[in-house]
């Protein structure tokens, strides 16, 4: 059954760095909390980690949903928290298609791919967005050689920890 998608790049900005430790403790532990409770209640959500992995992002949310009014009531209540000022967006790309990652590494190509995916990928194919998953090792090369965006996968709070 086909689904809406919505795959948010964020970039988390040099001013989160400069406040008090606890400071920083406090804002990532309240909007891990909100993007749990929004999983909980039924919500398709997942975190990722570009840290290291792309110069552009340094998070990447995947979301699924039935109805894409879904996004905005998820973007309303991460917009109403303070560690989402420290947020910039740096692209949203939407789709419709059928699936959802699971908890390998994966490669985002918002603009499709030039060529056929990689033997021993998962293929999370949209209209025009193509998520693949799989093992770093394969989908590596392809990400650099198409341009595509590096994820490793993480729950909400180890996503945030990794930002700094």
């Amino acid at each position: 059954m086909e689904r809406y998608f919505s795959l948010g790049l964020f970039r988390l900005l040099p001013a989160f760095r400069r406040l008090e430790a606890e400071a920083q403790e406090h804002l990532k532990e309240e909007f891990a909390l909100l993007l749990r409770r929004y999983a909980e209640r039924g919500g398709s959500l997942r975190a990722y980690s570009l840290v290291g992995l792309s110069a552009e992002a340094d998070l990447l949310l995947f979301q699924g949903a039935e109805d894409p009014k879904a996004f905005q009531a998820l973007r309303r209540e991460a917009n109403r928290t303070r560690f989402m000022g420290y947020l910039e967006p740096v692209a949203l790309f939407l789709d419709r298609g059928e699936g959802e990652p699971g908890e390998d590494p994966v490669a985002l190509f918002p603009y499709g791919l030039e060529g056929a995916p990689p033997q021993g990928a998962k293929v999370l194919r949209g209209r025009q967005v193509v998520l693949l998953e799989g093992p770093l090792a394969l989908l590596f090369p392809l990400a650099v050689a198409e341009g595509g965006y590096l994820a490793l996968p993480r729950g909400f709070r180890e996503a945030l920890d990794d930002l700094g």
